[in-house]
């Protein structure tokens, strides 16, 4: 049976707490949202040199816009749990949705350090969106662009997909601690799929004539 998003965050802070069951839920909606986006990539530019012929400039700003917009996601995902900004005077504490405040809000010491240790594992793995983060993508570092982007570690969609998958592994092994089932989505029957099949039907009209 289907169950509403408020239905959704309320049993997740049933079974957990408020501050747990909250922050998992949160989390495990913008890992959804990061799948999603990436199953468009992942459709659009993985299934085959046919899809990627002609390499119109359009769809070659498209693939790198995913690509980018995947790496600053698990940025987010991975950042601080707080950040201290000063505003007219005053320090002032912003809270982050990030995985790496997971630990402080489980209250079982045994789970806390697993998540802990899965937490900077999942950073570590996403280390390498960082740096371009850092120096490419956030900010427009003056020797990295001047040297073409040298010096920033090579990207793949493997990459990106190691990223997301030891994202997802963290938050189930929380859920799996709370006896809620491993999560994972359905792959979306839509997505990219109409958009390649209207592409795809332009193709066979010019080979044709």
């Amino acid at each position: 049976m289907q169950q509403y998003p408020e239905e959704v965050r309320a049993e997740y802070v049933r079974v957990m707490s408020s501050e747990l069951g909250s922050l998992c839920h949160d989390l495990q909606q913008e890992v959804d949202c990061l799948y999603d986006k990436w199953d468009v990539f992942r459709e659009l530019f993985e299934q085959g040199p046919e899809r990627n012929k002609p390499p119109l400039t359009f769809f070659i700003f498209f693939a790198s816009c995913l690509f980018e917009d995947a790496m600053l996601h698990l940025c987010r995902l991975t950042d601080p749990p707080e950040t201290r900004v000063r505003t007219q005077g005053k320090m002032e504490i912003r809270h982050n949705l990030t995985v790496m405040g997971l630990e402080r809000a489980i209250s079982d010491s045994v789970l806390s350090a697993k998540v802990r240790a899965e937490a900077h594992r999942v950073k570590r793995r996403c280390g390498f969106a960082r740096e371009w983060r850092n120096r490419r993508l956030a900010h427009t570092d003056l020797k990295t662009s001047r040297s073409n982007n040298s010096g920033l570690p090579s990207v793949s969609a493997d990459s990106i997909r190691d990223g997301l998958k030891s994202t997802r592994t963290l938050l189930n092994l929380v859920e799996e601690y709370y006896d809620r089932p491993p999560f994972g989505l359905l792959p979306d029957p839509w997505g990219a799929k109409s958009l390649v099949w209207h592409l795809e039907k332009s193709v066979r009209t010019d080979d044709e004539s």
